[in-house]
């Protein structure tokens, strides 16, 4: 009866070395090679109402950033990567105006936004979680469109924009960002 309890105790060892072995097998490094497993896992997501507050709040800073001191405030607003933006801004009278962009995902994530004033249109690449949100001066006159497509997949973020009409001396670079000043 004795002879029998190192045989079972070796075949379970055997058995345990047998399914570490598959197991580690199974994983695959990850490209910083540490070990970790590249299993198809969902996209990082925000774990609750506290994370997508957090992330309004930053995009908020964000845009606050790049304010300058005569700033009047015509249009703003929130969407959802999913979502994505469409939207048709006013800019009527004689200042000039910036469309400040900002937008934050749980991960690194870049957006394209384009701008459109009748055949005119310009693209921009947006990197989400900048701490200080992207500005485009736009010359008063007729209405523009600014698009982002909405995110395939099951990427969380927001986006958020404002419009502001300046005072012609705060303009910087160029002044009209649709069109281009590229000589």
């Amino acid at each position: 009866m004795r002879a029998r309890r190192p045989l079972t105790l070796i075949l379970l060892l055997f058995v345990a070395v047998l399914t570490g072995a598959c197991a580690a097998e199974r994983e695959e490094p990850d490209e910083s090679g540490n070990g970790k497993s590249n299993s198809a896992s969902p996209p990082p997501t925000w774990d609750g109402k506290e994370d997508a507050e957090e992330a309004m709040q930053s995009a908020a800073r964000a845009l606050n950033a790049v304010e300058s001191r005569s700033v009047f405030r015509e249009d703003s607003g929130t969407t959802t990567l999913a979502k994505g933006l469409n939207r048709t801004l006013t800019t009527q009278g004689q200042r000039p105006y910036t469309f400040d962009i900002s937008c934050q995902t749980p991960s690194a994530h870049t957006l394209t936004l384009t701008l459109m004033r009748g055949d005119a249109v310009n693209e921009w690449d947006v990197e989400c979680g900048d701490r200080e949100a992207d500005q485009f001066n736009i010359p008063a006159g007729t209405p523009i469109t600014a698009r982002i497509t909405p995110a395939n997949g099951g990427n969380e973020g927001i986006i958020s924009w404002r419009l502001n009409s300046i005072a012609a001396e705060d303009v910087q670079d160029c002044a009209d960002d649709i069109t281009g000043c590229g000589s």
